[in-house]
């Protein structure tokens, strides 16, 4: 009886503290770096992967299945859905700078494990945007919430890192070529270029002849991962955004 009681007591007590919360009450501040982060990752900014040259990042084809205002959040894929389990991070840097940027705005979109876009085959009676539409970071007309798969926007934390879970995408034919698998990214952050890319997987045997990955250098090495709860794929793709206007 009295663990009951002092249950309701701070139950009580929890409650008027938020009442007494005035509604200008700021939000949590962003996290310090306490411990010399950035200036750590600044120093091993020269070896941005996967190019692992100091450069801004090499652009590449926005492709047809972009689409503005994704969801975010952190996960590509819906629960449960099959294919290889992968999760991406990287971090943000600017080119100049060479800080990392926070508040970055990534597109994140790739075919499923058919090497099939949501688009493709999701019955919609409104117009899918295009790269036309978009304004500053977020999209133009937007499709239905609900017809958004296998595609997210995420934000970079305070060191300009990012992470999702997704699978990993399968190859697909195109015409007399076959796609290999690859992840499109659209990044955009305040007094920067934004770029438009891809990254491919180390050895897939469609590179070679795709004439977009062939010319490449953002090949990602993924490793396989055992992890508490199972194993997974594990790649790491960093961007670096040109000055605006450079």
């Amino acid at each position: 009886m009295k663990q009951d009681s002092n249950r309701r007591e701070f139950l009580a007590l929890g409650s008027l503290a938020a009442l007494a919360l005035p509604a200008s009450t700021a939000p949590t501040p962003s996290t310090e770096d306490n411990h010399g982060y950035v200036n750590f990752l600044k120093g091993k900014g020269e070896n941005v992967v996967p190019e692992g040259k100091w450069k801004a990042t090499h652009a590449d084809i926005l492709g047809p299945f972009w689409a503005g205002g994704a969801p975010y959040r952190g996960k590509v894929t819906a629960p449960l859905a099959p294919g290889e389990l992968l999760v991406m991070r990287g971090r943000v840097w600017g080119h100049r700078s060479r800080e990392p940027l926070a508040h970055t705005v990534l597109d994140i979109w790739q075919a499923d494990h058919k090497g099939v876009y949501d688009f493709q085959t999701a019955p919609r009676p409104d117009r899918r945007p295009t790269l036309a539409d978009a304004r500053g970071f977020s999209g133009g007309t937007q499709p239905a919430r609900a017809n958004f798969k296998n595609r997210i926007r995420l934000v970079t934390d305070e060191q300009g890192y990012y992470e999702y879970e997704t699978i990993k995408p399968a190859a697909y034919g195109i015409g007399s070529t076959t796609r290999p698998s690859h992840i499109h990214y659209m990044a955009q952050a305040k007094g920067h270029a934004r770029v438009i890319t891809q990254c491919y997987f180390k050895g897939d045997k469609h590179i070679t002849k795709d004439p977009w990955a062939s010319k490449s250098p953002l090949i990602v090495t993924l490793k396989k991962v055992k992890g508490e709860y199972g194993a997974y794929l594990e790649g790491q793709f960093d961007l670096v955004l040109a000055t605006a206007g450079a």
